[in-house]
């Protein structure tokens, strides 16, 4: 994935036991890679220069003097002071705890029974809890570890902005999530 414009990788990215490496070189759009992928043979020089004010319209998640601009699919950010989910959060979350994990058969819903957009979605969850592995679907709590702060820091010597983003379901799987643990 080196040389193109990305400003961001897929949530899950590295969750996969048979993915090694990683080449994001050359991307300076980009400044978080998933936290899944802190075990993983990373390339990222040439990463995290300064954005382009045209690429801001995309949804961001700012901590300190670092932003990470987020998924399209990502449709809220979620906060430490936030201890309810939104609604459709938590509808989606107990279709899927019913019919995914208890049925198995998530085409037991119809295009009828809910809109085809959240029947995708169901499907295919926008990312999975790094903390707890929960699913999901309208919301993720991000925490950033920035690169400096890991033992890979020895690797990028100097590229300080490119940070490890972790995304959590809940309150308390981001106040308890540790990249090291």
């Amino acid at each position: 994935m080196a040389g193109n414009r990305l400003a961001f990788l897929p949530l899950d990215l590295g969750r996969s036991r048979e993915l090694q490496y990683v080449y994001v070189d050359n991307n300076i759009h980009l400044k978080g890679l998933p936290s899944y992928l802190y075990n993983k043979v990373i390339g990222c020089s040439g990463c995290g220069s300064p954005i382009q004010v045209s690429e801001v319209k995309l949804l961001s998640f700012s901590s300190g003097q670092l932003t990470v601009f987020l998924p399209a699919e990502v449709k809220s950010i979620g906060t430490e002071t936030d201890h309810v989910l939104p609604l459709q959060e938590l509808a989606m979350r107990s279709l899927y705890n019913t019919y995914y994990k208890l049925i198995k058969d998530l085409n037991f819903l119809s295009p009828i029974s809910l809109p085809k957009s959240l029947l995708e979605l169901l499907h295919c969850p926008l990312g999975h809890c790094h903390r707890c592995s929960e699913p999901m679907f309208t919301i993720v709590y991000p925490k950033l570890f920035p690169l400096r702060e890991t033992p890979m820091a020895g690797l990028h010597q100097g590229r300080t902005t490119v940070s490890f983003v972790a995304y959590c379901c809940s309150t308390q799987c981001l106040q308890t999530f540790d990249l090291l643990s």
